[in-house]
């Protein structure tokens, strides 16, 4: 390894107090402690008062990171766990149970949540919101599911864009590189009678990475985003928020798929066609003495196709309202919900759905109450949700929180939380075989769905400090337990000869126990008004209890631990004159934790992004970003559930215009 990105590092800090102290960083640390966030208790709090390990990933975060998707926006966010599958494929969790189809995170735009029901997760490839538009990002880690309800169980992540008020004017952004090919962002933003609007475009071709052999990994991707929002005060009934998009998004893939014996596996080469539409309304009013209630609707509309493999057809309908009052010490936050899908599921080849067309959903209901126990210093927080859903009934998710205040600045807390995560529509009923696991007998297997369905359970234990030690330097540590029941796992139920195959039958059920434990911390040191530094450190270790059966322990370790013990990240921001900035970024992430035997391990891995930045006038930016330097290519995450070949993430250069028209 060449010692010239730590010579450069050196460089870079030695500098620093030979220079003028001009051109302040655009936020102080005071101003991070006040930062507010919504997502916690749906209302506004200030993060220094929250009983809870939140981080606010800001735009201005985002700029300086130099990054063009929203996955690597989340990497330097202390317990959040994100590899990149390939250059359209991302595997992001939190606090373990990391991979492609992760179904213990909650992601909602906007507090509408955008997760598939086909596996309870994101397609974080369908989901490219234009970064431009983004105001922060808030990111839960631990238990919300008594605010937010099913799946927010390891954390929630909540993806907050800006008000159409502070996008006036025509905008425009283009980033080419060696990776991102083509970049496009454009935007217009106008007034209306009491109220504003944004029309924006976003266009993407990005090209292939590597597989290990050095062949291309086949996994270019193109998307297209027209995009909307508009906010109008219409007085009594308060002020209405509209917010859409339509999409279209085509990502190549590459599997190796079961054939005829004797050939076993089949390169099979295609593309994912994924498109749709979303529209959600949101009223909110503003009443005195504390009230405030807001009322919420969405629908989305998904075409997906998976090659020649599977294809999914899902009208989902969602409908949110909420209340919020005080009652003497008692600041209470009352609220409902109804979800529902109208889904149509089609597997060809290895997968294999009973019934196509099925229509479910989910009925649930809350109550948050912040107590103040003692004036500005001890506080205690009570919540408890209720969900029905259509295939597994009652789910009650409780929540009990303590903040205390001990000096201005400094804040201890506490919190034990239960969370439940509902099954998805693959555990419901369908079935896929496309492993093979042994050419003599050619053998492989079937996954089926569960003879009985129930919601995975956690049980989590948390305690934190977050605070400011001194004005330059804020801290924020997180220490858990979080034990697990109910975990989906697999089981032999038998082998019998099928087309020259055997077959090993393996049906899902859930009585799986895990348990996960770990630290998270995040430092922020500001000597100077012309630099910064943000340092993040996480360690984490998972635990499956063994069942006895092989197949049923590999499967149970799959699902669980397919993340590093440890990461590290460093963030550094230097401006050393007015209009320039220059930011580094150090990353070390560790060996995953479980693999398939005879597989390539995933190793441990370290990189370095860095980025220019020269504001040319108040509406002409340029930037240069260069990302993983250390290494030629690099792989980050290994085989999927679906058999396609492990690929390499390559260094990268990308150069960035941005400007206003008026």
């Amino acid at each position: 390894m060449t010692l010239r990105p730590y010579a450069l590092i050196v460089l870079l800090f030695g500098q620093v107090h030979a220079l003028a102290q001009t051109d302040p960083i655009d936020f102080s640390l005071g101003e991070l402690v006040a930062q507010e966030v919504i997502s916690v208790a749906r209302k506004r709090q200030e993060i220094g008062d929250v009983a809870a390990a939140v981080h606010v990933v800001s735009a201005e975060d985002i700029a300086r990171m130099g990054v063009t998707t929203l996955p690597d926006a989340l990497r330097l966010v202390p317990g959040v766990q994100v590899a990149a599958i390939g250059n359209n494929r991302w595997a992001v969790g939190v606090r373990g149970f990391n991979g492609r189809f992760t179904n213990s995170l909650l992601v909602m735009v906007d507090g509408r949540t955008v997760y598939s029901p086909l596996f309870s997760g994101t397609y974080w490839e369908a989901l490219d919101i234009p970064l431009a538009e983004i105001d922060r990002i808030e990111v839960i880690r631990g238990p919300g599911a008594s605010i937010w309800g099913a799946n927010a169980v390891n954390g929630v992540v909540n993806i907050i864009t800006k008000w159409a008020r502070a996008t006036q004017g025509d905008a425009g952004q283009v980033t080419v590189g060696s990776e991102d090919k083509a970049l496009v962002y454009a935007r217009h933003g106008g007034a209306l009678a009491d109220g504003h609007y944004r029309i924006s475009y976003q266009g993407r071709t990005r090209g292939d990475s590597r597989q290990l052999n050095g062949d291309s990994g086949e996994d270019g991707w193109r998307t297209h985003r027209l995009g909307f929002r508009l906010e109008k005060f219409l007085g009594d009934p308060g002020e209405l928020s509209v917010m859409g998009e339509v999409f279209r998004n085509d990502s190549r893939d590459l599997w190796n798929v079961p054939d005829t014996p004797p050939t076993l596996l089949r390169t099979t080469r295609f593309t994912q066609r994924d498109e749709g539409a979303n529209l959600t309304l949101r009223l909110n009013r503003v009443l005195d003495h504390g009230r405030e209630w807001a009322l919420q609707g969405s629908f989305q509309y998904v075409d997906a196709q998976v090659g020649d493999f599977l294809s999914e057809v899902r009208h989902t309908m969602d409908l949110d309202g909420q209340y919020r009052f005080s009652a003497g010490r008692h600041d209470l936050v009352l609220g409902a919900g109804l979800r529902y899908h109208d889904q149509e599921a089609v597997g060809y080849g290895f997968f294999q759905v009973a019934k196509p067309h099925n229509r479910f959903g989910l009925a649930s209901a809350f109550i948050h109450d912040e107590i103040t126990l003692l004036p500005e210093t001890l506080t205690l927080t009570a919540g408890l949700k209720f969900e029905h859903h259509s295939w597994t009934g009652n789910e009650w998710q409780p929540n009990l929180r303590l903040a205390w205040q001990v000096a201005p600045s400094h804040l201890l807390w506490a919190a034990v939380s239960e969370a439940s995560r509902t099954p998805a529509r693959v555990e419901f009923d369908m079935q896929y075989a496309s492993q093979v696991v042994s050419a003599a007998p050619p053998t492989r297997i079937i996954f089926r769905s569960a003879d009985s369905l129930a919601a995975e359970r956690v049980r989590s234990y948390e305690v934190g400090y977050r605070g400011q030690p001194s004005e330059t330097t804020h801290v924020d540590v997180t220490a858990f337990v979080m034990r697990y029941r109910n975990l989906r796992s697999v089981y032999n139920a038998g082998v019998y000869p099928s087309g020259g195959w055997f077959i090993v039958d393996a049906p899902l059920r859930f009585d799986g126990h895990g348990v996960v434990s770990g630290v998270e911390t995040a430092v922020d040191w500001q000597p100077s008004t012309r630099w910064r530094l943000r340092v993040s450190y996480t360690h984490l270790e998972t635990h499956t209890e063994s069942s006895g059966q092989s197949l049923t322990d590999a499967a149970a370790d799959f699902y669980m631990q397919r993340v590093p013990t440890d990461q590290f990240s460093a963030h550094a921001t230097w401006k050393p004159l007015p209009g320039h900035a220059m930011d580094l970024v150090l990353r070390h992430v560790g060996a995953l934790v479980n693999r398939d035997p005879g597989a390539p391990a995933i190793k441990s891995y370290t990189e370095l992004d860095l980025q220019y930045g020269w504001r040319v006038s108040p509406k002409l930016t340029f930037a240069v970003t260069g990302r993983n330097l250390l290494n030629a290519r690099h792989a980050e995450f290994g085989r999927l559930y679906m058999p396609s070949p492990v690929h390499e993430i390559e260094r990268s250069v990308h150069f960035t215009a941005q400007w206003a028209l008026d």
